[in-house]
């Protein structure tokens, strides 16, 4: 009954396609559980309503760039009798997302493979 579907694009992306949408915000044969990512965010609020099925935009985590303050990753625990729950995870956003003007300390293997004990600034 429950159908899970991972894009790399959130729902809001998919305005010229009403048909999409509409698809998948009908729950008459299953449940739909749509994670969609491209942006850098982990919420429910950025994307297009698929209610009353569920929809989660899971870009965030840091690394290349940060849209908003919420960083993390979505869990998804599938019950006993396969109900689905899904929550957030996330993380500080001043631990993730770097300001990209700060100086950073980064450290390169030498020959041996080893990480010198020097580190360097950036």
């Amino acid at each position: 009954k429950n159908l899970l579907v991972f894009s790399h694009y959130p729902t809001d992306y998919f305005s010229s396609s009403p048909d999409f949408m509409n698809q998948l915000k009908d729950n008459s044969k299953h449940d739909i559980f749509y994670f969609g990512g491209h942006r850098h965010n982990t919420d429910q609020f950025s994307t297009a309503s698929i209610a009353p099925n569920v929809n989660w935009l899971v870009g965030g985590g840091g690394g290349w760039s940060c849209d908003g303050q919420e960083q993390g990753f979505v869990v998804g625990e599938i019950g006993e009798h396969y109900s689905i729950t899904t929550y957030s995870v996330l993380v500080d956003y001043e631990v993730c997302c770097i300001d990209p003007s700060a100086p950073t300390t980064t450290s390169t293997p030498n020959a041996t493979g080893r990480f010198p004990t020097v580190w360097n600034t950036v």
